[in-house]
């Protein structure tokens, strides 16, 4: 897997529980993670297409501007659950 899209699960982790307690300091993390996925993801061309369409299509519409998907990604729970559900991804295939 990218070294970018290990690094970004690495310092997802410590994150876990994050819904139960989103102190406005672990938000900033999870706003940056977010920024850092979308364009992590959107860079790595080929490996991408072995993910779910899921995350592809969150990728290519927030980056293109899509107007309903940046409005979704503004609340930073939705952020959170993208970067957990791409984390649990790939703990489940082994990719990290």
């Amino acid at each position: 897997m990218n070294p970018c899209l290990i690094n970004l699960c690495k310092e997802f982790e410590p994150l876990r529980g994050f819904l139960h307690d989103p102190a406005a300091h672990k938000q900033q993390q999870v706003r940056r993670l977010f920024l850092e996925f979308m364009r992590c993801f959107s860079s790595i061309q080929e490996e991408k297409l072995r993910f779910p369409r899921e995350f592809q299509n969150d990728v290519r519409l927030f980056n293109a501007g899509d107007g309903p998907t940046i409005r979704k990604f503004e609340d930073v729970q939705l952020q959170y659950l993208l970067l957990s559900d791409f984390y649990d991804y790939c703990r489940l295939s082994k990719r990290i």
